[in-house]
């Protein structure tokens, strides 16, 4: 007995000790104004620093990190833990507010965010203390502080209310090498904002009978293959025609993200494909092919270019002075922001040579994008007609419409119905929101790597919702049957696998076996997870069990990705001959090769600029790590010899590869 409990108090102080050296507090007294803070902090510490505010202010508080990545949490007068900022890496700044409610003292509590051994320095101090805002347009100012640095990119922001621009302005800076600051000129490239434009060029046409959207595109691009369906423009429109991803087909080419990318490129690779990945309208399935090849059919109907045509009867006419498809990439551009990333070194450039358009290619700046907001609400281009044909849903072979109408997707929020999208290419991140029954629109335009903006977009839009739309918090309740039907293994984008568990009554998400990610209660069936505005939803089969999920991919602004249920194979992968797989492999569909080898027992697919790794997954199938080659099944002739096999990836579905000599 002496020794038992000997050992449970040796354990006790182990306990004891081991918390201390994770949760270790310094109380490091009361920040004041002019004066910066330095300090070195390790790895099992948190210092927390306290500050009196009065009512009603707002105090802004600047953390230069230096080697160590630092995560700042602050609580209110009570002590309740209010919110967390952790936007940068171990290196830069990491700007911080309060907003204080009532007279009191308000803590900031700095720990690493990675708990492992490691230490590293920080200066803090108090940047500004004001007034707490008051209206709607100051309410952005101060939430948007956090990103309104001077050694950092941001953001360019504006809000459409009534009809008018109300609030228009740069939080960060849009070129660090000169040091210039985002302000209400500055141009972004908008990624898949685009795609409304070449939606609308589309109705354009139709409404003036030159086209019909239910026209089979191959009525205009006969280059295209014969794929054994009609593939309409409206599929294409409503991403359900099945076209495999012209990116992706690039990508397995060897294409990298700093290559030069143009529209002759995408429909090249287009015109090459035999195979879709689905049946037209058999579902939904985001994807770039349809929007680029629609460009080309403006092109072929009109008889000018997409740049061309856009500028003429869209951007002039709306006054949108600063807004183009360009059709160079090396084309100067006034007041363009500059694209970057996040290293371990700080800030580097993220190169961008693209030239595609329809799918993306659109420079504006938010105060253009403003013009074409209010276009909608009362329009000066186009008419009611091919306004309400912009809201429309796609409607699948079935019957069931989507939430992707013409280049936007329609969601409700709160109540009211939501039309918006997002884009993201290179260090640019974009999203426009309208709220048409409250003649509200919030754009965001980002050069900054690490923001969601379509967060960002919703938060603003509450500060002009307020007491106007569903507010109700509801409780969720899911009985413990319910949740353990929603555990199992799930396949998404032909091989990403999704798998979810559960832990007492919560429930954890693991994509391709990284960090389990908490699925937090949004409705019976429907979790959000992450910081990027995701949800899971779990749909439930004809058998009355769930078969599928949906993910509800939140930085597009709604955009759903299906996945299904999937029995992971017991496959004993040392029984698998690897060599019969090897060889080289020839695809016509993208002219090129990959060489299939063996490397320290390892099957590899390899080409000049791609090497991926295949592991057996299942008889004949192995699975890779790479987006555009999640799976490969290889395919036998009579003599049970390996004479080919078909790749499965991130918008693609079985690419064809023959075999064509031996390795």
């Amino acid at each position: 007995m002496f020794l038992q409990n000997k050992y449970k108090f040796a354990l006790l102080l182990l306990l004891i000790f081991s918390s201390n050296l994770v949760y270790g507090q310094v109380d490091k007294g009361f920040l004041k104004k002019n004066k910066v803070v330095k300090a070195e902090i390790s790895y099992n510490e948190k210092h927390r620093y306290q500050i009196k505010l009065k009512k009603n202010q707002f105090a802004e508080f600047r953390l230069m990190q230096k080697g160590i990545d630092l995560m700042i949490t602050t609580y209110n007068s009570k002590g309740e833990k209010a919110e967390s900022f952790d936007l940068t890496s171990s290196l830069g700044e990491e700007l911080i507010t309060i907003s204080s409610d009532v007279e009191g003292t308000y803590i900031l509590e700095v720990q690493p965010f990675a708990k492992r051994k490691a230490e590293g320095k920080y200066t803090l101090e108090i940047k500004k203390i004001s007034r707490k805002a008051k209206t709607p347009s100051e309410k952005v100012d101060q939430y948007l502080a956090r990103w309104d640095s001077s050694v950092s990119p941001g953001l360019g922001v504006a809000i459409v209310k009534d009809g008018k621009i109300v609030h228009n302005k740069g939080y960060g800076m849009a070129n660090l090498e000169h040091g210039i600051p985002i302000n209400s000129s500055t141009v972004f490239e908008m990624a898949s904002v685009s795609k409304q434009f070449a939606a609308f060029s589309i109705l354009l046409l139709a409404d003036e009978g030159k086209l019909s959207i239910d026209d089979d595109i191959r009525k205009y691009l006969p280059e295209l293959a014969d794929f054994g369906h009609k593939v309409t423009l409206r599929q294409m429109l409503h991403h359900t025609s099945g076209l495999r991803d012209s990116g992706v087909l690039l990508e397995a080419m060897g294409r990298r993200p700093d290559d030069i990318g143009t529209s002759g490129q995408f429909f090249n690779v287009a015109k090459r494909q035999k195979g879709l990945n689905f049946k037209p309208g058999e579902k939904f399935e985001y994807g770039n092919t349809g929007y680029s090849l629609l460009t080309e059919v403006v092109k072929k109907v009109s008889g000018m270019t997409f740049k061309e045509f856009t500028n003429k009867r869209i951007f002039k006419p709306l006054g949108m002075n600063n807004s183009s498809f360009p059709n160079d990439y090396r084309v100067v551009i006034p007041n363009k922001a500059e694209s970057y990333q996040i290293s371990r070194n700080g800030f580097t450039k993220s190169v961008l040579n693209s030239t595609v358009v329809g799918s993306t290619g659109l420079i504006t700046t938010a105060k253009d994008l403003s013009k074409w907001a209010m276009n909608f609400e009362k329009p000066k281009v186009g008419n009611t007609k091919i306004i309400e044909q912009m809201k429309t849903r796609g409607v699948l072979n079935t019957g069931e419409k989507t939430n992707y109408g013409f280049g936007q997707s329609i969601e409700i929020y709160k109540g009211i119905e939501t039309f918006a999208h997002g884009g993201t290419t290179a260090g640019f991140k974009t999203f426009l929101l309208r709220v048409p029954s409250q003649k509200l629109s919030v754009i965001v335009l980002a050069n900054l790597p690490y923001i969601n903006p379509l967060n960002a977009a919703y938060e603003i839009a509450d500060f002009y919702l307020t007491d106007k739309v569903e507010t109700e918090n509801r409780k969720i309740k899911i009985d413990d049957v319910t949740f353990q039907s929603f555990v199992g293994d799930f396949e998404i984008l032909n091989g990403i696998p999704y798998k979810v568990t559960k832990n007492k009554d919560k429930l954890f998400l693991q994509i391709f076996g990284g960090q389990k990610m908490l699925l937090k209660p949004f409705a019976e069936r429907e979790f959000t997870f992450g910081s990027e505005g995701r949800k899971l939803r779990f749909e439930i089969g004809e058998n009355g069990k769930v078969s599928e999920i949906t993910l509800v991919e939140g930085h597009y602004g709604g955009l759903t990705l299906n996945g299904n249920r999937v029995s992971i194979p017991k496959l004993d992968a040392s029984k698998v001959d690897l060599l019969e797989f090897t060889g080289t492999f020839y695809s016509e569909e993208i002219d090129a090769k990959f060489e299939l080898i063996i490397e320290n027992g390892q099957l590899i697919a390899k080409n000049l600029r791609n090497r991926v790794n295949l592991n057996p997954f299942d008889k004949d199938v192995f699975s890779g790590n790479a987006g555009f080659f999640l799976k490969a099944k290889f395919m036998r002739n009579k003599d049970s010899e390996v004479i080919g096999f078909k790749v499965s990836g991130v918008l693609l579905k079985d690419l064809n590869f023959r075999k064509v000599g031996r390795f």
